[in-house]
């Protein structure tokens, strides 16, 4: 695939992600948030080395990693800018590190930058049952997200999956899923300890 097509498709496909996002995003009440999603891929920093890998069909950021072992400088400047995203919240390097359990509105739009991605790359073949699935197997790999978070990452999938009610994602369902999964602290973090803070 020559440069211009590349430009031209992973230009495309950020906006037709975007769309969705902010289509999800509309309906669970954030549109703002919807409106200012993942504006740093066009940043040179990420833009430059996406084009390079685009093909079309997945993320240029996963060609990218496996071409170079595990490293991409666009996901390390992408996820340290866009707070939806539960790599950009972990703490406590120094001793060991472990994830934090995200703010309300940044889990919301994380639920909307899954259902979009999907979107965006399957395109017809979108299904929540299918997105559901994608989570289960991301789940069963392993994942550097809290327990908290994971929780309501699988409670909300896994009603839109069984009921494909997009009303679910409006902010009182969404809402009463983050408190009894995130608020209500099923698991608790390691205690923060610092030996220079008396």
């Amino acid at each position: 695939m020559n440069l211009v097509k590349r430009v031209c498709g992973h230009t495309w496909m950020i906006l037709r992600h975007k769309y969705w996002v902010f289509r999800f995003c509309c309906i669970a009440g954030i549109p703002w948030q919807g409106f200012m999603h993942d504006w740093s891929k066009f940043s040179p920093t990420e833009f430059i080395e996406s084009v390079k890998y685009y093909n079309g069909k997945v993320s240029p950021i996963k060609i990218c990693k496996k071409k170079n072992n595990g490293l991409s400088m666009a996901w390390i400047h992408h996820h340290g800018r866009n707070l939806h995203h539960y790599e950009a919240w972990w703490d406590n390097f120094d001793h060991g590190a472990y994830p934090q359990d995200m703010p309300y509105k940044y889990a919301v739009e994380l639920i909307c930058d899954c259902l979009g991605a999907a979107k965006a790359y399957g395109r017809d073949k979108f299904t929540f049952q299918a997105e559901y699935e994608w989570w289960q197997r991301k789940r069963a790999t392993g994942i550097g997200m809290s327990p908290n978070m994971q929780d309501f990452v699988e409670t909300v999938l896994s009603r839109l999956a069984e009921t494909e009610d997009l009303s679910l994602l409006h902010a009182k369902s969404t809402r009463q899923i983050y408190e009894a999964t995130v608020k209500g602290a099923k698991h608790e973090h390691p205690d923060f300890w610092d030996p220079e803070v008396q």
